[in-house]
């Protein structure tokens, strides 16, 4: 296998572990909403401080990344990954899981600027949108069987146990990774970095310019952030609540949505070899929008597994998408701050929906997070669809 395919395998992997811890938790939440006796608001403000603080680091932790080891660094996420799932056995309260999960979403921020402008900085020039796929699709890989084994494991056992799980996963990926990738060209490894071109002034100019190359796409990433986290995060309060179905069966619908994303993504490459960048992200908007309202109306089990495999296409989709128009302007020196940028964008998206979501919620009911998702994702679709003649990314 060559080096560069060696690099893919290895994000490749620490992504599946990185997006598998990730999933594992919100779907856990209608267990924690009982054990812990939690309402919806403070669901919305465990997920949303959670994330601002993975908002945060991950900026600077992309800008630290810069000319550094990728592989020393995304080591140590995932090391730090691990310990959080051990602290997260140790939950006694609303106190105790807020700053577990507060640890956990900055461990997990070590990835993606520095794991997904690894794979960006090795194939810029050389099949780009195809790694982008893989590493994406494995990410849904991972929370996949995160989806799909979490609730079982805690209806048969308890919700302790899966976290234990994923705590041994994630030394078992360390240990993987680093043989993968030993004796590799340090070109592969790290990029030269003057000095002067780490001051964070530079940085800042550099993000601003970034910012304005990518502004048609600023909104989009917030979507899809906010796409991810309002699904993940409430969908299982949705269905606990006005289905009838076990826990394991919420686990199975809410696999099915990361199952077919997974796919979509894989496949990723040659969907836009066939309909085009531009259209993909068009498409899946408008999709995201029309199913995401209907899922705030509709309880039937057939209909919403339609929508969740509709879903699954579309949400998964836009992320290499947009990895990739922004990968083909980006410097190969500041690799880990532009995506920490974009990242950024896109958990701050994710923020603000997750904690008016659950305080809406409490109020109007737990639709209402689906009806505001659609809402913007119609409007993004309508703005794109305007736009067409325009360049999405200005280089």
């Amino acid at each position: 296998m060559n080096e560069k395919k060696r690099v893919l395998l290895t994000v490749s992997i620490y992504h599946a572990l990185n997006d598998g811890t990730i999933a594992a938790i919100p779907i856990l939440f209608p267990v924690f909403k009982e054990f812990y006796n939690l309402s919806y608001t403070q669901v919305g403000i465990i997920t949303g401080t959670s994330l601002l603080v993975h908002l945060i680091a991950q900026l600077l932790i992309g800008h630290y990344s810069d000319g550094k080891n990728s592989r020393t660094i995304l080591t140590l996420g995932i090391l730090l990954i691990s310990l959080s799932m051990l602290l997260l056995t140790q939950t006694i309260g609303f106190i105790t899981l807020l700053l577990f999960l507060i640890f956990q979403r900055f461990s997990a921020s070590f990835f993606h600027p520095i794991g997904v402008g690894w794979v960006s900085r090795t194939f810029k020039k050389f099949k780009l949108d195809w790694a982008m796929g893989i590493q994406s699709g494995s990410a849904d890989v991972g929370a996949f069987i995160a989806i799909l084994t979490t609730l079982y494991l805690t209806e048969i056992k308890d919700f302790e146990f899966p976290l234990y799980l994923w705590a041994i996963a994630g030394s078992i990926t360390v240990l993987l990774g680093l043989y993968i990738t030993k004796d590799i060209d340090e070109k592969h490894l790290t990029v030269k970095i003057l000095k002067n071109e780490k001051s964070l002034k530079d940085a800042l100019i550099n993000g601003l310019k970034i910012l304005k190359k990518i502004k048609l796409l600023i909104p989009a990433f917030m979507i899809s952030g906010s796409a991810w986290g309002v699904i993940i995060t409430y969908l299982p309060l949705l269905l606990d609540e006005k289905t009838a179905l076990s826990l394991t069966q919420i686990g199975i619908i809410v696999a099915i949505w990361i199952g077919i994303g997974s796919i979509a993504s894989f496949c990723y490459g040659r969907i836009q070899n066939i309909v085009g960048r531009r259209n993909v992200i068009i498409l899946s908007y408008l999709t995201i929008g029309i199913t995401c309202i209907l899922l705030s109306y509709f309880t039937n089990i057939i209909i919403i597994v339609i929508i969740m495999i509709l879903l699954g296409i579309t949400v998964f989709i836009t992320y290499p998408t947009l990895f990739s128009f922004v990968s083909e302007i980006t410097d190969k020196k500041t690799e880990g701050w532009t995506f920490g940028i974009v990242f950024t964008m896109q958990l701050g998206g994710g923020i603000l929906l997750l904690f008016l979501g659950g305080f809406f919620s409490d109020i109007f009911g737990i639709w209402i997070p689906f009806m505001m998702l659609g809402l913007l994702s119609m409007v993004l679709a309508i703005l794109l669809i305007i736009n067409y003649r325009k360049p999405i990314v200005i280089r």
